[in-house]
This record gives C-alpha cells, structure tokens and sequence, in this order.
C-alpha cells in the first residue's frame, strides 16, 4: 500500500496538497533560516575558515548583531615588503556589541592574501562605538593602487565566528 500522502480532493483553485502542522512548521523553519542567513546573522564554526576567493567574497557588506547593523571599513596600505590592513568595525549606533577581530583576508584579482599576524583593539575609537583590528604580512605580489575587497573573521562574546566584508578598498 503506498503511503499516505495526505491528499485531498479539493475544488478548482484550492492548494493541492493539505500539509500537516509538522510540514508546515518544517516549512516555516527553513523560510526563517534562509531569511537569517540573508541579514547575515548565522554565525559559522570556528573552525570553517574560507579556502577560497568565492567563499571569502560569499561574506556579508553588514551583519545585525544586537540589533546592530555592523559593517567594516577597511584601509590597506602597502609599506616595502610588508602589507598591513587596519580595518574599522563599527556599529549604526553606540554601544557595539563586544566583538573581536581574529582574522584578516584580503581578495585580489590575483588571489587571496591573509595576514600573517592580527591584533584587535579599540584605540582610535570613540567609546564603545568600534573595534580596529589591524593584518600585516609579506606583501606578495601586491601593488599600490589595486583595488581589493577585504574580508574580517569576527568573534563575539558567545564565541561565535562572523565574516564581514567592505567591498571597496584600495591599496595606498
């Protein structure tokens, strides 16, 4: 005997199918993580780093975080051999939310550059109102006046790990 389907008979113009409260609540569900994972708010593990320009370009312009639209404004400069990458996250409005910056990507034509070393902070910062954190290595390959998109690795308070992205940088 096939399974029960739990289809009706229903008159011209009327659904097809009646689901059960269980398929509609599954439905519900994943309508609400899709609209999650469009604001940016699903955090990914610590432990699923991007591999790849697509994956790192994938990443958010903002996040809500406390309902807090967060975004990042990044300042790569290039120095002789070494390339560092001060980048400013800051919040719509004050307080922001504690968050740490625990990596810094950056993506060229040429591929993806990461930095060697990153420190965060809040010098330079009003109080409470954002969070710098600086990536430096090997400039490799890098040159003045290429235009890049850099990527940060946020951590919050509750250790979840946040990508976000500014999508117009420029090397100086």
């Amino acid at each position: 005997m096939p399974p029960n389907l739990n289809v009706s008979r229903a008159a011209p113009g009327a659904p097809f199918f009646r689901y059960s409260v269980a398929m509609k609540r599954l439905w519900f569900a994943l309508f609400a993580a899709s609209l999650l994972g469009a604001c940016g708010t699903v955090a990914t593990p610590a432990s699923s780093t991007p591999r790849t320009a697509g994956e790192l370009l994938g990443a958010p312009t903002s996040l809500q975080v406390s309902g807090r639209s967060v975004r990042a404004d990044a300042a790569p400069v290039l120095a002789g051999d070494t390339f560092r990458v001060r980048v400013k996250v800051q919040a719509s409005r004050a307080p922001l939310p504690p968050l740490t910056v625990t990596g810094v990507y950056v993506v060229t034509e040429d591929g993806v550059w990461r930095a060697g070393r990153t420190r965060s902070g809040e010098a330079g910062c009003a109080a409470q109102s954002c969070v710098q954190g600086t990536g430096e290595g090997a400039a490799s390959g890098l040159r003045a006046g290429d235009g890049v998109q850099v990527v940060v690795s946020l951590k919050d308070a509750g250790g979840r790990t946040m990508w976000l992205r500014d999508p117009q940088a420029s090397i100086k």
